[in-house]
């Protein structure tokens, strides 16, 4: 599952098409929303892919922002106070041995995780990463968005 962003009106191939995965789409709809809310209010599924978007002259704004802020490192801070808060949520339960490192549902009956102690949920440490800590940014992917959001005519996130 992924985010497809087209062009309206590309004047370049770079903004035909954009596509990020739904682990990237997240935190990069958020980047824009905290970065630029006067352009994203304007988007009312930024975080569908219900075809919602921009017009050409808020989106060529929207690409001159981000260019900006690219280059004078707000969005490296940006997505490093992210990395930051996300390394700092707290590892909670496993949902599948309920924090016990042993499963002994069904599952972990059938398939001898009891006799071996283990969980294939956690690796035996009882422990998980929360899910909100799966979505990631990369620099380069907000370099990519610019470039397409720059070039894109208007753009629709299907």
């Amino acid at each position: 599952m992924g985010m497809d962003v087209t062009g309206k009106a590309p004047k370049s191939e770079a903004g035909e098409y954009f596509r990020a995965t739904v682990w990237t789409w997240r935190p990069l709809a958020l980047l824009l929303q905290d970065l630029y809310p006067d352009l994203t209010e304007k988007v009312q599924y930024l975080h569908s892919n219900d075809g919602d978007g921009l017009e050409a002259e808020d989106a060529d704004e929207l690409g001159r922002r981000i260019a900006r802020d690219l280059r004078d490192d707000t969005v490296l801070t940006w997505i490093r106070e992210r990395d930051a808060a996300m390394a700092a949520v707290p590892d909670e339960a496993c949902q599948w041995c309920v924090g016990t490192g042993t499963r002994t549902d069904e599952v972990g009956v059938t398939n001898g995780m009891v006799e071996k102690g283990w969980c294939n949920g956690c690796d035996g440490k009882g422990q998980v990463r929360p899910f909100v800590t799966s979505y990631t940014l990369d620099f380069e992917d907000v370099e990519e968005f610019a470039a397409f959001v720059a070039s894109s005519g208007g753009f629709e996130v299907w």
